[in-house]
């Protein structure tokens, strides 16, 4: 057992006397895997579970301490967050993100290879593709591929979590006018109306 679940596990005996908190798991909605440092992009939420699932004052920890970008220097961590989601770049992997109120550890997620997520699968993945990959800067278009006619919220985020565009999509092919984006990596959301997402990873350069 990893030491701070094992402090949380004595933490919740010395607490529980007095009240018990619930707990809850947070849904992972995507991870890209890290592949050369902290190049990684883990989102989960909702956010604003947070404020609801126990009494502050609050705070919250990434374990181990330096599993996303930045909690190596010290927490609380401020999060990026993207609508109701939380998007995090993710440095390694297992990641526990755990929030906790002044009674204890209220909600947790899971990034880890051993926790079932929905992750998006290669089915869904091979429903939706985008290219040119990498996106060329003299003409910066990104065109949207569909194997069906669902419609489709597309967002552009940058590895900062940061909103570049969004936009509803619908038909089969979709192109993007990039002209604002500077060279970098970026990621795409897509979603559709039965909420499930698919994410790619491109190069605008």
């Amino acid at each position: 057992m990893k030491r701070l679940h094992l402090l949380v596990a004595l933490l919740g005996l010395f607490t529980g006397a007095v009240s018990t908190p619930a707990q809850t798991t947070l849904n992972t909605y995507y991870v890209v895997p890290p592949t050369n440092g902290c190049d990684g992009v883990w989102a989960f939420g909702p956010y604003s579970a947070l404020w609801s699932a126990c009494s502050g004052p609050y705070t919250w920890t990434f374990d181990p301490v330096d599993c996303v970008d930045g909690s190596q220097w010290g927490q609380p961590l401020a999060l990026n967050v993207v609508g109701d989601t939380i998007i995090m770049d993710l440095c390694s992997q297992p990641c526990d993100f755990l929030f906790y109120g002044d009674t204890g550890l209220c909600l947790w997620c899971f990034c880890g290879p051993l926790i079932p997520t929905n992750i998006t699968g290669e089915a869904v993945q091979a429903s939706f593709s985008i290219g040119p990959n990498p996106v060329p800067a003299s003409t910066p278009t990104l065109v949207l591929h569909a194997n069906d006619q669902r419609s489709r919220t597309v967002h552009v985020l940058d590895m900062a979590g940061r909103s570049l565009l969004r936009t509803s999509v619908c038909g089969d092919r979709t192109e993007l006018d990039l002209g604002h984006i500077p060279v970098g990596s970026y990621l795409l959301l897509a979603r559709d109306g039965t909420g499930r997402m698919t994410s790619l990873r491109f190069q605008v350069e």
